[in-house]
């Protein structure tokens, strides 16, 4: 093989171990990519989610306070007791939603208790905000009916909301130990790569120096017509073995000149 195709494919080979590395590490992006999207699309998406239920629901309770606190007149009573219900029914809503969607088993289960329990929570405080009305704005008499009620819901919404904040956490956990697990395959593949081609890159420069080297010390020789037991072994398909073959050559013609020149002297003796 002619040193230049041996270059060219050196060369070539160093395209297409770069074009593996690109490919590789866009692979490894990709899978990145991936991971992160589908740990915004379900865990952190829930927990946005169940945090904005545990807002609202906050909201409720005191707009509930508000209702018995603030009214005394029939129309701030009609404001207060609207924004009571419109808050009630977003709460119902969102954990509706957030259950119809959540992964997790445990915080499926809690939310659906937990639906359960806003529901008997909401019945308490329409018969005690009937009462307040039918009382003549008594707060105290509708408060006692409907006091700790929230204390069940809260818990348990707590409960989910730490359920799904840990599961978020974990999925991080997982998320980066796979992110750390493509960075060393992609280094390790990126590595062996390298190494291979440098490896290959070397033989083939030594193989070239050495016998550079070797037809450099045969030259020499026959500059000097020193052809006193010298052997030219270069063999090769190269220029080099070929450049080689073209010394035996030499080589030959050297010894007959001085076979010739070593005749007279030899009759005369």
């Amino acid at each position: 093989m002619k040193i230049a195709t041996k270059l060219g494919l050196l060369f070539a080979g160093m395209i297409i171990v770069f074009i593996l590395l690109g490919v590789t590490l866009l692979v490894q992006m990709k899978a990145v990519s991936n991971g992160y999207d589908a740990l915004l699309a379900s865990p952190v998406h829930d927990i946005d989610s169940a945090r904005m239920v545990q807002v609202n629901f906050k909201k409720e309770v005191q707009e509930w306070k508000d209702t018995l606190l603030r009214g005394y007149n029939s129309k701030d009573l009609a404001t207060y007791g609207k924004q009571f219900h419109e808050q009630e029914a977003t709460v119902r809503e969102g954990a509706v939603a957030l259950a119809g969607t959540v992964q997790d088993g445990e915080a499926h289960k809690l939310l659906t208790q937990f639906i359960a329990a806003d529901d008997a929570m909401s019945a308490k405080y329409q018969h005690a905000y009937e009462v307040f009305v039918a009382g003549g704005a008594d707060f105290k008499s509708a408060d006692a009916l409907v006091r700790g009620q929230d204390r069940a819901p809260t818990d348990l919404f707590d409960k989910v909301v730490a359920r799904l904040d840990a599961r978020v956490q974990s999925t991080i956990t997982a998320q980066q130990l796979s992110v750390r697990r493509n960075q060393a395959l992609a280094l390790g593949i990126s590595g062996g790569l390298l190494l291979l081609l440098g490896a290959l890159g070397i033989m083939t420069v030594r193989s070239i120096v050495k016998r550079l080297a070797e037809l450099h010390a045969v030259s020499e020789r026959l500059a000097r017509a020193d052809v006193a037991g010298l052997s030219i072994d270069i063999s090769g398909k190269d220029e080099i073995g070929e450049f080689g073959e073209s010394m035996k050559g030499v080589h030959a013609a050297i010894e007959e000149l001085l076979q010739i020149a070593e005749a007279p002297a030899k009759a005369a003796a």
